[in-house]
C-alpha cells in the first residue's frame, strides 16, 4: 500500500467548473478541459502557486444514489459573489488530513480504496465530517501530463478516533 501521512492544510477557497452526477459517462476528465478553457473567468484566482484541486463534495444524494458534487479549480483568495454559469465553489477548512500520493491518473481508482477502505479502518483516525462529507485531489507542479508526469495527490478530512 502506498504511504499515507496526515499533515496540517491551510483554509482554502477553491472556484472553478462545478459538475453534479454520478460520473457515469467519464464527464469529470471533460470538466478539466472546460476550466482550462474559462480559467480567465476565476476571479481572484491565487497565482502564488500553480496549483488546482478537484473536490468531491458527498451530499446527501450520495447514501441513496451516489450522486455528488465535483469542482474542478483553481484556489482564490476569496469567495466570490457572483459566480459565473456553471462555476461553484467551495471553502477546504483548515485541519488535518489524511494524503496519499497517486503516481497517475490510471491509479486513481486504487488510491482512494487503499485510504478509504484499507488504511482508514486500521489506523487511529477517523473521518472528519464536521465540514461535511468531501475529500480532494491536489494537482501542483509535478502534474504535467505533456512531461510525463501525472503525480497528484488525495486529502482526506481527519480527526483522532
Amino acid at each position: 500500500m502506498p504511504k499515507i501521512e496526515v499533515v496540517d492544510f491551510p483554509m482554502t477557497y477553491v472556484v472553478g467548473m462545478l459538475y453534479h452526477g454520478k460520473n457515469e459517462e467519464n464527464e469529470i476528465p471533460g470538466l478539466w478541459d472546460i476550466l482550462m478553457q474559462r480559467e480567465a473567468e476565476v476571479a481572484r484566482r491565487d497565482t502564488s502557486a500553480p496549483i488546482a484541486f478537484g473536490i468531491s463534495i458527498m451530499g446527501p444524494e450520495w447514501e441513496a444514489n451516489h450522486m455528488f458534487d465535483y469542482i474542478a479549480g483553481y484556489p482564490v483568495t476569496d469567495t466570490m459573489d457572483d459566480l459565473p454559469e456553471g462555476m461553484g465553489q467551495f471553502e477546504i477548512p483548515e485541519g488535518q488530513f489524511a494524503v496519499i500520493t497517486c503516481p497517475n491518473l490510471a491509479s486513481l481508482a486504487e488510491a482512494y480504496d487503499a485510504i478509504y477502505n484499507r488504511w482508514l479502518p486500521d489506523s487511529d483516525y477517523q473521518l472528519d465530517l464536521s465540514f461535511g462529507n468531501f475529500c480532494f485531489e491536489l494537482y501542483g507542479e509535478e502534474f504535467n501530463p505533456p512531461a510525463g508526469s501525472e503525480k497528484f495527490y488525495i486529502y482526506l478530512p481527519v480527526a483522532k478516533k
